[in-house]
């Protein structure tokens, strides 16, 4: 791991860029990378380095493959790091007294994951999952099973539903329950009755096409999430709110400050609150039509382009603040 993390570092010449954006979450050996580079950095003024912070606390070396000294060393390195990219206020508040006061960042949100032009394409699998009834509204959530999501807290929330629903539950993982952290494999073969609605697990990575046909049909998207100290926000959501889906999430991480006013948020662990809260928006009352309204007026916020430019923004002072140091 350490070695192919040093090819990684080696692979980059630093003095061919005026600025490096550098990305890593929980797993990836590029968090690595920091570490090999700082050598190289200490006798000539390479680039300086731009972290996106993809996650709060990495755990590749703290929990997968434990090692005291090199978790140090990233640790270490990210707080040398010359600007940072935090995609919600939560992170930059939560990394508050980690990372140098003086130290150039900035908010960006991340954007929808779903390139712009893609056609809508669901495979059988997911496309039978959507094609409901007339008059049943979609509900779904996509990603992979985490710590972070409460897939229990979702099968009662939809035992509490008074607005009969189907609630697609998709991605990889969420069929393993050591993983998913419950037993959903009866849902996998096909909806199944819960309270008023059903619901259906339809397991597997899904591409751009799958992503595009479900937020497409979907009413609303739902983030049944928890606490967790490595958790800083949703991507999936993203995809939601750039195309004017209206969301219903738990009150957890940066997820409140992305909705805005373009959905609902509840309190963590409160099955009863979302229920209400999902039955409000897709039950075609004078809330759907409101929530709709702002969610479609929001929905720039999330585009690849308005992330770009946050971006470019937040690199631009980077180097206007390297540039003075080096005077």
């Amino acid at each position: 791991m350490l070695t192919e993390a040093r090819a990684h570092a080696d692979q980059v010449d630093l003095d061919s860029y005026d600025l490096v954006s550098l990305h890593f979450g929980n797993l990836e050996i590029e968090q690595l990378v920091p570490a090999f580079w700082a050598d190289r950095r200490v006798d000539r003024p390479d680039p300086p380095v731009v972290y996106h912070v993809h996650t709060l606390a990495p755990t590749l070396l703290h929990e997968h493959v434990p090692d005291r000294r090199w978790n140090s060393v990233v640790q270490e390195a990210i707080r040398t790091l010359d600007g940072y990219v935090f995609f919600g206020q939560y992170a930059r508040h939560q990394l508050a007294g980690t990372m140098p006061d003086d130290v150039p960042g900035g908010i960006a949100w991340l954007p929808t994951t779903i390139p712009v032009g893609t056609s809508p394409n669901a495979r059988p699998a997911l496309a039978a999952a959507l094609d409901t009834p007339p008059g049943i509204p979609v509900i779904s959530l996509y990603g992979y099973a985490a710590p972070w999501k409460d897939a229990s807290l979702l099968r009662s929330v939809l035992e509490r539903m008074r607005v009969p629903a189907r609630v697609v539950l998709a991605g990889d993982l969420w069929n393993q329950p050591e993983q998913a952290g419950v037993d959903l494999g009866a849902f996998v073969k096909g909806p199944i009755r819960v309270g008023t609605g059903e619901l259906v697990v339809v397991p597997g990575y899904l591409g751009p096409a799958d992503r595009a046909a479900l937020v497409l049909a979907s009413a609303a998207g739902v983030f049944p999430y928890r606490s967790h100290p490595s958790f800083q926000g949703s991507g999936a959501i993203a995809d939601y709110l750039a195309h004017a889906v209206p969301v219903v999430a738990t009150d957890v991480a940066n997820l409140a400050e992305l909705v805005g006013d373009a959905g609902r948020i509840v309190p963590t662990g409160d099955p009863e609150l979302m229920a209400t809260a999902l039955d409000s928006i897709v039950g075609h009352g004078v809330v759907s039509v409101n929530v709709a309204r702002c969610a479609n007026a929001r929905a720039e916020q999330f585009t690849g382009a308005t992330h770009a430019a946050r971006c470019l923004a937040i690199y631009q002072h980077v180097l206007d603040a390297d540039r003075r140091r080096k005077v």
